[in-house]
């Protein structure tokens, strides 16, 4: 049964791709799963010693059992907003990047492990906060 559209970030899409069975079943779940740029490039940089499952998770994503959103130059734009609203959390550019994505998709579901996101809000007024798929413990 899918339950919509959610956002990977890195950690949690690792944790999935090991094999953890809560981020697992979330990602099965979901459609669909939506890859940011910048996660891919995180994640590539995590595999950088496993190649072989690089190349198998690049094939998986070129073959559409993902969908792949590159990161638009608005996006970056706004990410620089949400990081500086959210100094004090050090977001990043990846992170950000993911709430100015969420952002334009209309997409409030996020795999993920960091706790920053429960505290981060969207939106015009910065009303709308995220659902977190697997609830951190």
């Amino acid at each position: 049964m899918s339950l919509g559209p959610l956002i990977l970030d890195t950690g949690a899409w690792l944790y999935a791709l090991a094999g953890d069975e809560a981020y697992a079943n979330a990602l099965k779940d979901a459609r669909p799963a939506i890859v940011p740029g910048l996660v891919l490039a995180e994640v590539d940089w995590h595999l950088r010693k496993r190649r072989e499952d690089m190349s198998r998770l690049l094939k998986e994503v070129t073959q559409g059992a993902y969908a792949y959103e590159p990161v638009s130059l608005e996006d970056v734009e706004r990410a620089a907003q949400v990081d500086k609203k959210f100094a004090d959390l050090g977001l990043g550019i990846v992170d950000a990047s993911i709430v100015a994505m969420a952002e334009r998709l209309d997409v409030r579901r996020i795999l993920t492990i960091d706790s920053d996101f429960s505290a981060v809000r969207m939106g015009k007024r910065w009303s709308k906060g995220f659902e977190l798929v697997v609830p951190l413990s």
